[in-house]
């Protein structure tokens, strides 16, 4: 009897510690689909928020009013502290942990190379700096590190597009970091094919084979690019591979042309694909003030949500709140 309990407590302990060495991992990308650090699956449901702008760089006040909605992950607008002296790494750091303290994963990312090809290589600078690396593996079971925004014009070429990034996630994982690397199009985040087309490649080039990819769906067209938005999820879906819909609004840059984003959020959730929306208007947007999802003297406040944003946030079928969960990692820490 001794013995069989012996055996008894000596697998509950390396039950124990196998939990918590997998807490100590990494979120992982598996064919298409994410896991958090203990192998639970994670679709992204949240938000983007411009911080870097903000007057609450660090998220102090916004990170607790965007987690009323039940949002899981928050994509962080970010600039290098050469860019904005905001963007420093003390600045950097806590903003992510006020996310993480929120129960919602972390997704920074640098918006300098907007639209700039040749800019993206300053960004990795950035990423790879000794006092940023540390920062970033001490929270990077809960982080996904989104290279650059929307890199690049509508020129580049697929063997540019697949050459260079190979480069970046060669330089990101030579720093020992482990966490999911995220790829946005090119086209000004736009080019669904050009994912489509150097995805697998870049997938299999990382060690980790642990790449998201990421498309800007800001495809505006008299019928709100329905058509164009169906057959652009559904073409991912068949070749199995890990894309989210980084962004997307109801309409596009100057509020001109209509974006049917509700046909983007029904076919995310059929496929249990991740999406942000842009943005939650802690900081208002210049494109656009309809994009922004709060509004008024109280904006970057859940009770602001208006229009589209509380649709996309609370009361759509498929919004935020009706289909984003919280995985048990993400609410303890822990996997047991």
């Amino acid at each position: 009897m001794f013995i069989l309990n012996k055996k008894l407590i000596l697998s509950s302990f390396f039950l124990v510690l196998i939990f918590n060495v997998l807490a100590q991992q990494v979120m992982q990308v598996k064919g298409k689909k994410l896991n958090d650090p203990c192998g639970e699956q994670v679709v992204l449901r949240g938000v983007n928020e411009m911080f870097i702008w903000s007057d609450d760089p660090t998220g102090e006040q916004l990170m607790p009013e965007i987690a009323k909605t039940g949002a899981n992950v928050v994509r962080i607008v970010w600039l290098t502290d050469k860019e904005n002296p905001k963007g420093s790494p003390e600045n950097l750091e806590k903003v992510i942990q006020n996310c993480i303290s929120n129960k919602m994963f972390a997704m920074p990312e640098l918006h300098g190379a907007t639209g700039k090809w040749d800019r993206i290589q300053a960004q990795v600078d950035y990423w790879t700096r000794p006092d940023v690396v540390a920062i970033l593996k001490k929270y990077e079971p809960y982080l996904m590190l989104n290279i650059a925004n929307e890199a690049g014009d509508h020129s580049i070429k697929a063997d540019v597009f697949l050459k260079d990034y190979s480069n970046y996630i060669s330089q990101i994982r030579k720093t020992g970091l482990k966490c999911p690397i995220v790829i946005d199009a090119s086209g000004w985040g736009q080019d669904l094919n050009i994912l489509l087309e150097t995805g697998p490649a870049l997938v299999e080039y990382d060690p980790l084979k642990n790449i998201l990819l990421s498309v800007h769906m800001w495809w505006t067209a008299d019928d709100g690019s329905t058509r164009r938005i169906i057959q652009g999820i559904e073409k991912a879906v068949e070749i199995d591979l890990p894309i989210i819909i980084g962004e997307f609004a109801p309409m596009g840059v100057g509020c001109k042309k209509w974006i049917d984003y509700k046909t983007i959020m029904a076919l995310s959730e059929k496929h249990q694909m991740g999406w942000l929306a842009w943005s939650w208007g802690g900081v208002r947007n210049g494109d656009c003030h309809e994009m922004d999802m709060t509004a008024g003297e109280n904006r970057g406040r859940f009770e602001a949500l208006q229009g589209w944003g509380k649709e996309v946030a609370v009361t759509d079928l498929f919004s935020i709140a009706n289909t984003s969960k919280r995985s048990r990692f993400l609410l303890t820490g822990k996997c047991e």
